[in-house]
């Protein structure tokens, strides 16, 4: 095994055992500041890009062969998603009940679906990247079937 996967070995280890700690119940039962709701967030979007990241990155490695820096990033990606974002998601309080938790679904895919991607494949197309402006553009309709799926599982829990 390399020193540089030792070494991230051993981070992660460390990482894993201070984060065992009540840090995230000191606030459990103390309304958040704004400002720190956003923080969140923000946090909660970086952990979750970076276990997407890495784990892209592990998968490299294994097609170049170098199966201990694989696991390395697949680790540090476990890491980000089931220990960091989960602690950050539970400080926030995301998540309610499944009546909630579909609109909430809903509005996001709904806003991929009619501007967020339109405007994304508008501006490609202006700026000449003709392929990502139809990538965008297929994607926004990946996130209207999301959009539907979410809707009608709200329907029926709404008759059950």
């Amino acid at each position: 095994m390399s020193s540089i996967v030792k070494l991230g070995a051993a981070a992660l280890l460390l990482s894993v055992t201070i984060s065992g700690s009540a840090f995230a119940q000191a606030d459990a039962a103390k309304e958040l500041s704004p400002q720190t709701k956003v923080n969140l967030e923000a946090a909660m979007h970086g952990e979750a890009f970076a276990n997407l990241k890495y784990q892209r990155f592990a998968e490299q490695a294994d097609e170049q062969g170098q199966s201990e820096l694989a696991q390395l990033f697949r680790d540090s990606a476990n890491i980000e998603a089931n220990e960091h974002f989960d602690r950050e998601a539970e400080a926030l309080q995301l998540g309610s009940s499944s009546d909630v938790n579909l609109e909430d679904a809903m509005a996001g895919e709904h806003y991929e679906n009619t501007k967020m991607y339109v405007e994304f494949a508008n501006q490609a197309e202006a700026d000449g990247d003709t392929k990502v402006a139809a990538m965008f553009r297929q994607i926004a309709v990946d996130e209207g079937v999301h959009y539907d799926a979410y809707k009608a599982a709200l329907a029926r829990l709404k008759t059950e």
